[in-house]
């Protein structure tokens, strides 16, 4: 597998270095990294680490291996300033961090927003079709169908990107993990 090809501040020498330094605490414990985002609470920093598991993370996952990730930044200390660490899963919105994510999630609705305008506008809403990449691997394309038509995004002007599902979309994603659930209980059970 190549190196991921990331976007927005995924590609900041401080947050690359973070990434770096948990992902084999993250790996030890058989989950998989998905990315980590900075954001603003009022004054506070909050530095959000994205954990997944095949099989979906639960919350006690995120809270075995947090104190740890908490450990190894304290240690390295890739990230100058002060700030809360929160390590949560993805959700059903997931974030989109790098050209993985993107091709994982062909054929899901996508909002994106960029750093900086592409044809005069900066935010895009529709589903992912497709990801190209170019020949050396290291830069990647997103085309998009949005209802004015086909777009092509470089993930390098990509400041952050999510899924994006209608309020139906996501009762019926909740009902149909609910009725799996169930399905694999009463397997166990019999």
């Amino acid at each position: 597998m190549s190196t991921p090809v990331y976007i927005g501040a995924l590609r900041q020498a401080n947050i690359a270095k973070a990434m770096e330094a948990i992902a084999p605490v993250v790996e030890a414990a058989g989950l998989r990294l998905v990315g980590l985002e900075r954001s603003q609470e009022g004054r506070r920093t909050i530095l959000w680490v994205f954990l997944d598991h095949e099989d979906g993370i639960t919350l006690d996952q995120c809270g075995e291996v947090s104190p740890e990730i908490s450990a190894v930044l304290d240690v390295e200390d890739p990230i100058p300033e002060a700030y809360d660490l929160r390590v949560s899963s993805p959700g059903v919105e997931r974030p989109l961090m790098s050209d993985y994510d993107f091709e994982e999630y062909i054929n899901h609705p996508a909002q994106i927003r960029l750093l900086s305008p592409l044809r005069g506008r900066r935010k895009f809403q529709g589903k992912i079709l497709e990801l190209t990449r170019s020949e050396n691997g290291a830069e990647a394309d997103v085309r998009l169908a949005c209802t004015d038509g086909e777009h092509l995004v470089p993930l390098s002007l990509i400041l952050r990107a999510k899924l994006h599902y209608s309020d139906d979309e996501i009762k019926e994603i909740f009902r149909a993990r609910r009725a799996a659930q169930k399905e694999t209980q009463k397997q166990t059970e019999n």
